[in-house]
């Protein structure tokens, strides 16, 4: 005889939490979004400089994303978020008393560990809930909908930010530190009812069983083509956009030469951008034999938008225009994406195969972010707009590419029959 669990959470109790979370975790994130690159400026770093800085944090998810996505799926994902939390404020407040490039170094390592270990256990933890709980069909709504919500979050820390560096450009890094707090203790309260992973760990089988994860987690991403497809598709794009997300506040800020607090608003015009893209995004519904051409359509778009700004780089207000088109393109792409990748993988394997596509994503960000940093003090940022633009635009084939394939499947199954 089966009986059902008491007080099982429902999907809207387990969805209510899920969104509350991610809230929680994109409000404390956002004080920096804008002034980051500012900060690091006043501080006496180049572009290259401010670039490789960045890229230290994408090497450094590069070697531990897999392992601590292993973690997560082995020790609990409520257990990785709140040490993660930990560790970025950790990092923050490193930060806020740094004045040197190799301690901005330091500080980089400790917060790239901390996201690593954050990084997939919300939506590991929120999806395998949800598909316990009985929740049916696609779930490129559902992640449109976090995809709003981590953006307003970013947008409403983002605007204080940066008013606030307009008094102090070091404070916001203690605002960020106050935020991750308060984020590790909501999902601490919130992510309570996690299955099982392990009883009666022992400390000194760890290792062991991590590397045997890690193994599992690899293997299955190579053996399977959509993932893989997904992870090499991601890669080009970080690669070819992260320069752009940390070039733009220096640029504007100087060609404005208004103060700090104008980041806070352009930043809050592209995050916009990119709300609106997501609400597209989940009102028109599609089958998954679409999903492929759309992607690579908005792949296209977004390409040739980055360009354009860059193109028009002397004229503010046009350049402007372009990456708020830009940004209506990556908002409405980024949820079908990742509904796409999160339908392929199976729940025991969730985080680590996240992790995976995360590693790709941050190796093809560190080499974008260090050739980009080179091209922008040489050439300007412009130009190096123009360049991403170009390199962006080769994701749009291995999008087309698995559609084909796609295609393909429905063919064979269908002569199959």
């Amino acid at each position: 005889m089966e009986f059902a669990r008491p007080h099982a959470p429902t999907i809207r109790d387990i969805t209510r939490r899920y969104y509350t979370v991610w809230g929680m975790y994109s409000f404390a994130g956002g004080f920096l979004f804008g002034v980051y690159p500012i900060f690091l400026h006043s501080r006496g770093l180049n572009q290259f400089q401010i670039n490789s800085v960045l890229a230290t944090y994408f090497v450094v998810l590069f070697l531990t994303d897999v392992p601590t996505g292993a973690f997560a799926d082995l020790l609990g994902r409520r257990r990785s978020f709140v040490l993660g939390a930990s560790l970025r404020v950790a990092a923050f407040l490193l930060y806020f008393v740094a004045h040197h490039y190799y301690v901005f170094i330091i500080a980089e390592s400790i917060d790239g560990i901390g996201t690593t270990f954050g990084n997939g256990a919300i939506d590991a933890w929120g999806v395998d809930a949800l598909d316990e709980a009985g929740y049916d069909g696609l779930k490129d709504r559902l992640f449109s909908r976090i995809s709003q919500l981590t953006t307003l979050g970013f947008m409403g820390s983002a605007m204080i930010g940066a008013y606030v560096a307009d008094m102090n450009i070091a404070w916001p890094w203690i605002l960020g530190a106050c935020g991750y707090v308060v984020a590790g203790i909501v999902g601490a309260i919130l992510m309570h009812d996690e299955r099982p992973r392990a009883v009666n760990v022992r400390i000194a089988a760890i290792p062991l069983q991590v590397a045997s994860r890690i193994t599992e987690g690899i293997r299955s991403g190579f053996n399977a083509p959509t993932v893989l497809m997904l992870s090499a598709a991601g890669a080009i794009t970080v690669g070819a956009w992260a320069p752009y997300w940390v070039s733009w506040p220096i640029m504007f800020n100087q060609s404005l030469g208004v103060g700090v607090w104008i980041i806070g608003w352009i930043y809050c015009g592209l995050a916009s951008a990119r709300l609106i893209g997501a609400e597209v995004s989940a009102r028109f519904i599609l089958d998954e034999a679409q999903r492929a051409a759309r992607v690579s359509m908005l792949v296209i778009a977004a390409s040739a938008m980055l360009f354009l700004a860059g193109l028009f780089g002397g004229r503010p207000v046009i350049s402007l225009s372009m990456l708020f088109v830009m940004n209506l393109f990556t908002g409405a792409m980024m949820p079908l994406v990742q509904s796409w990748f999160n339908e392929q993988v199976e729940s025991v394997n969730r985080a680590t195969l996240l992790s995976f596509r995360s590693t790709f994503e941050t190796m093809g960000g560190s080499i974008g972010l260090l050739f980009a940093g080179r091209i922008a003090d040489t050439a300007g940022i412009p130009f190096e707009w123009q360049i991403a633009g170009l390199i962006s635009l080769c994701a749009a084939p291995v999008y087309w590419e698995m559609r084909r394939r796609e295609l393909a499947e429905v063919a064979l199954a269908g002569t199959a029959k």
